[in-house]
C-alpha cells in the first residue's frame, strides 16, 4: 500500500500527543512531581523536541548508512517523505531532543524520559504496521506454510517469508501492556524508559536475524543487529547502575 508507513506512523504520533495531553498523571509515571513540572503543555513540549530531533536522527541514521547514494543526491536527504528511516538512529535523536529540551526548560531528565517510554513503544509499534502494509523491514524467504505466508519486498515480488513485520507488531503490543502496567506502579524515575528501551531493543535485535531485506554488513552481522545488541546493552547498563545509584 503506498505512502502506508507515512500514515500509520503520522496516526502513531496523533495518538502520543492525545495520550500525552489527556492521561492521568498516575499512567504518565508523574504522581511524584509538582504539577507545574507535569503539565500537558510540559508533556507535548518534551514529546514534540524528542519527536522532531527523533526524525532527524532517524533520517541522518539512514542517509550515512547509504552515504554512496545520497552524496550525489544531498537534496533528497531532506526527503522524509521517500522513505528511509533508522530507528537506532531515531532513538539516539530523541534523547539528544529531550536533554536539550530539559536543559533549557530547567526541568529534570528521566521523569519527563518516563511520561515518553509508552509513546516510544507506540511509535515502534507504528513503524512496524506501517512496515507491513508497505513491504519495508520484511522476513527473509522460506518454504511455503501456515506462518509464513506469502508478503511483499521492495521489488514488488510475493514470496514466502518469515512473518517479521508480524511478530513485531505484536511483540510490541506485549511490550505496550507490560509498560502500562509498570506505569502505574512507584517506580524509580529513569526505570520505566530504561524497561521500555531494553525491551524494544531486545525485540528488535531478535528480530534482525529473520530479516531479508537488505543492509550493510560488520563483521558477517546485519548492521541493525550489531546496533541494536549496543543499544540493548547500553539501556540494560544504564537501567542498573541508575537503579544502584543511592
Amino acid at each position: 500500500m503506498p505512502n502506508a508507513f507515512t500514515m500509520v506512523f503520522t496516526l502513531g504520533v496523533l495518538v502520543n500527543f492525545l495520550w500525552l495531553g489527556l492521561s492521568e498523571p498516575t499512567r504518565t509515571a508523574t504522581s511524584r512531581l509538582p504539577d507545574e513540572k507535569t503539565s500537558p503543555t510540559t508533556r507535548i513540549d518534551a514529546g514534540l523536541s524528542a519527536l522532531t530531533a527523533g526524525l532527524i536522527g532517524a533520517r541522518a541514521g539512514f542517509v550515512l548508512l547509504h552515504w554512496g547514494y545520497y552524496a550525489s543526491r544531498l537534496i533528497e536527504t531532506f526527503w522524509f517523505w521517500q522513505g528511509g528511516l533508522s530507528w537506532i538512529g531515531g532513538v539516539v535523536g530523541a534523547v539528544i531532543g529531550l536533554a536539550v529540551y530539559t536543559a533549557l526548560s530547567h526541568r529534570p531528565f528521566w521523569p519527563l524520559a518516563d511520561i515518553l517510554a509508552l509513546p516510544g513503544v507506540v511509535m515502534a509499534l507504528s513503524s512496524w504496521t506501517g512496515c507491513l502494509l508497505e513491504g519495508c523491514a520484511y522476513g527473509r524467504r522460506t518454504d511455503a506454510g501456515f506462518w509464513t505466508p506469502l508478503a511483499v519486498d521492495m521489488f514488488g515480488s510475493r514470496v514466502p517469508r518469515w512473518p517479521t513485520q508480524t511478530v513485531g507488531i505484536v511483540l510490541n503490543l506485549v511490550i505496550l501492556a507490560v509498560l502500562y502496567w509498570l506505569a502505574g506502579r512507584h517506580l524509580r524515575h529513569g526505570t520505566l524508559v530504561g524497561v521500555s528501551l531494553s525491551l524494544i531493543a531486545a525485540s528488535s535485535l531478535a528480530l534482525t536475524f529473520t530479516r531479508g531485506d537488505p543492509v550493510l554488513l560488520l563483521a558477517g552481522l546485519r548492521l541493525d543487529t550489531v546496533g541494536a545488541a549496543v543499544l540493548l546493552l547500553l539501556a540494560l547498563c544504564g537501567l542498573v547502575l541508575h537503579n544502584l545509584r543511592n
